[in-house]
């Protein structure tokens, strides 16, 4: 059974603390502006460095699961993401800020790896797996949404400092969740303290590459569009991709949905191009969930089936740095694109889309069918 009560309770968890942790992004990227007089595009880079920090500790991450308490270095590695977080206010330099959004990247990747790549793959059955990988990574794109729209309608109401205990309190609550999770006990291995188990699966690495087209395009809308109901119609395209997905329960072939998907993702941007206001903006926002759906779906099926037995955790965990670091590069693109006159972020994004979609169709798809055949 899927979900089981750990499953569920790790669900949960993380959707809480994917609201905490991108809840941040509009919060600070104003408030670098604003405080700091900052310009966009300094803010974007300062903002953008968490997704180069999530790679520093890979190389550890199969040391930490394997030596100590998993559950352990999840916990203690949120409860320091959430302290981290509440010592902006107290920053004398942007110096400072960089380095505290370094550390916070960077124990946010542990806490990745430690819950979608080890702790969900344990309390799983073996035979749910794949089906659990699916759910995770929706669950986090929900909590993704929901932390945008957090992050932007939230300054209407609460001040930067009082939103940054939001954020640790609802780290706090995934901690709580996360600790009643039953994990069975395993021996620590004598392992060497680096490796890349864990950390990047290079049998995935050309597919993630492609499949980091569509967290660009998110990143690019998130730094470019502050309306939060506009979130809210990509969701609802989410939604009823996944629909449509529990209706036809069959693969649909990878060439084919991913040529649905970019030509949606395409055809909301080609609006967004012509007006981003009103019904325009709200209408793109359900074409683009909704295209981003059936691309996430194919691209997300590759890294999921292509990682052999024993690579699962590394596969699943090389998807979701590669995901987070798309977003941030989508977030520094758009506001680099902002600075120079005459240059559209939507058209950008709508390049990205082209490219990932060629991509896909000349080369990926056979490498993919090869190298899973051959497992």
């Amino acid at each position: 059974m899927l979900w089981n009560r750990n499953f569920s309770l790790l669900i949960a968890a993380n959707i809480l603390l994917y609201i905490a942790v991108y809840m941040l992004f509009p919060l600070i990227h104003q408030w670098m502006i604003q405080a700091w007089n900052c310009t966009g595009l300094q803010a974007a880079g300062v903002t953008a460095i968490f997704g180069i920090a999530l790679f520093l500790p890979g190389a550890f991450n199969n040391y930490l699961v394997d030596t100590f308490s998993r559950k352990n270095v999840c916990t203690r590695s949120m409860a320091l993401l959430a302290l981290v977080g509440l010592l902006y206010p107290y920053v004398t330099s942007v110096g400072m800020v960089v380095a505290l959004r370094i550390l916070q990247g960077a124990l946010f990747g542990i806490v990745l790896m430690a819950t979608g790549s080890t702790l969900a793959i344990d309390v799983t059955p073996s035979n749910k797996r794949n089906e659990a990988n699916r759910v995770f990574t929706w669950s986090s794109i929900v909590g993704l949404l929901a932390g945008i729209i957090v992050g932007i309608e939230g300054g209407g109401y609460l001040s930067f400092t009082s939103l940054l205990y939001v954020s640790a309190f609802l780290c706090a609550a995934s901690i709580v969740l996360i600790s009643m999770v039953n994990v069975c006990f395993r021996a620590p291995l004598d392992l060497p303290l680096c490796s890349f188990d864990r950390f990047i699966l290079f049998r995935t690495l050309l597919p993630g590459i492609n499949m980091m087209v569509v967290p660009v395009v998110l990143g690019i809308l998130f730094i470019r569009i502050s309306d939060a109901f506009f979130y809210l119609c990509i969701g609802g395209g989410f939604l009823i991709y996944l629909l449509i997905r529990q209706v036809f329960t069959n693969p649909m072939n990878g060439r084919i949905q991913v040529l649905i998907g970019q030509l949606l993702t395409g055809v909301g941007l080609a609006v967004l191009c012509s007006s981003d206001m009103g019904k325009s903006l709200y209408g793109a926002g359900l074409l683009l969930g909704l295209g981003l759906g059936f691309s996430i779906g194919q691209f997300l099926r590759m890294m999921i089936l292509l990682p052999l037995h024993c690579e699962r955790g590394t596969g699943y965990h090389t998807y979701q740095l590669l995901w987070e670091a798309g977003i941030m590069l989508g977030i520094w693109i758009s506001q680099y694109a902002c600075q120079i006159e005459g240059v559209s972020p939507y058209r950008i994004a709508l390049g990205v889309c082209i490219v990932g979609f060629l991509f896909y169709q000349l080369y990926i798809h056979r490498y993919f069918v090869k190298h899973y055949q051959s497992k």
